[in-house]
């Protein structure tokens, strides 16, 4: 596949053209076609413009895994917004779990490197930083759904785990597995894993 070079818009600081190549490319070659030289091609600078602002191909990975984290915690907030007031913490529980799916699926490339310490800096302080805050994001979320009565007597982490690795796999089966031609889409799956794993609450009617 022929590659394409990031525009050169004006007064855009190298730094973020870098950083624009290396999505495209993650997204027209994956993770086996990303190198500095790609990299440095792709943004119309020279071989060695990345390494006046990144230590290496894991520092400018680990500041793109980094914005992804970034957006990810965005989109289950818009994803869970869009619930209105008035749901249930159940109900928001359910609705990051359609943000995190949302944003795997827009931005496939940042998604695959976001989990990878073999290819970013897992020692990147703003890159830690962010993908704890999108965490607590999830433990929040949880910890309210408990406060409802759900799985109560839980530890609060754990259910977070648990349910994060749900959804992390439906999406990494949907990218890379064999439900990914379903017709059907991926919410299909994603609403039954989620209703199992937290039930929607029965509604006993008000006796007379």
């Amino acid at each position: 596949m022929a590659r394409t070079t990031v525009p050169r818009t004006a007064g855009a600081p190298t730094r973020d053209l870098l950083l624009t190549s290396a999505r495209r490319i993650l997204v027209e070659d994956g993770v086996e076609g990303v190198g500095l030289r790609a990299i440095a091609r792709g943004a119309g600078v020279s071989h060695s413009a990345p390494l006046r602002h990144f230590s290496g191909l894991d520092s400018l990975l680990s500041a793109l895994a980094a914005e992804g984290f970034v957006e990810l915690h965005a989109s289950i907030e818009r994803s869970v917004a869009e619930q209105g007031p008035a749901a249930s913490a159940l109900d928001r529980l359910r609705a990051a779990g359609r943000g995190y799916v949302r944003m795997a699926l827009e931005d496939p490339g940042v998604f695959a490197i976001m989990f990878r310490p073999d290819l970013i800096d897992a020692g990147d302080q703003i890159c830690v930083e962010a993908g704890l805050v999108a965490f607590a994001q999830l433990v929040d979320h949880v910890a309210d759904a408990q406060a409802e009565g759900w799985r109560s007597d839980a530890d609060t982490g754990d259910l977070a785990v648990v349910t994060w690795a749900i959804v992390h796999g439906l999406c990494e089966l949907w990218l890379h597995g064999p439900i990914g031609t379903d017709p059907r889409g991926i919410d299909v799956f994603v609403d039954l894993a989620l209703q199992s794993h937290i039930p929607v609450p029965t509604i006993h009617p008000t006796e007379e």
